[in-house]
């Protein structure tokens, strides 16, 4: 019963970032920063987000990151997208994830491991 109900929050987290993000990204004046559209607009990264977003509901150790306010979520959208794109390092990544995300060692490995 628990763990039904967390698999249906947890399914209902991934779609919010998978499909709420465009939709917010487009509803609010905070979302319009360049950074998050231009993250948005990156197929090729896009792409590789919604795999990583299958990837993380298939994996049950994954736990969610405490990623709750939209502010949050595009921060991490563009600390990922910089990722992605080498304008920063991964262990740069790393670091910021587990500072800001302490006991989540696990899914930053995770995503980290994926990255290109």
């Amino acid at each position: 019963m628990m763990n039904s109900r967390y698999k249906k929050a947890r399914i209902a987290a991934l779609i919010f970032c998978t499909l709420g993000l465009p939709l917010v990204q487009g509803c609010s004046s905070a979302s319009q920063d360049p950074r998050v559209v231009s993250a948005v607009a990156d197929k090729p990264f896009y792409a590789w987000f919604n795999q990583l977003i299958s990837q993380i509901k298939d994996d049950p150790g994954y736990k969610r990151l405490p990623i709750d306010t939209e502010a949050q979520s595009n921060d991490f959208l563009v600390l990922l997208h910089d990722t992605y794109r080498h304008t920063i390092s991964k262990q740069e990544f790393a670091q910021r994830v587990n500072s800001q995300y302490p006991g989540h060692q696990y899914e930053t490995d995770f995503i980290v491991s994926r990255l290109p």
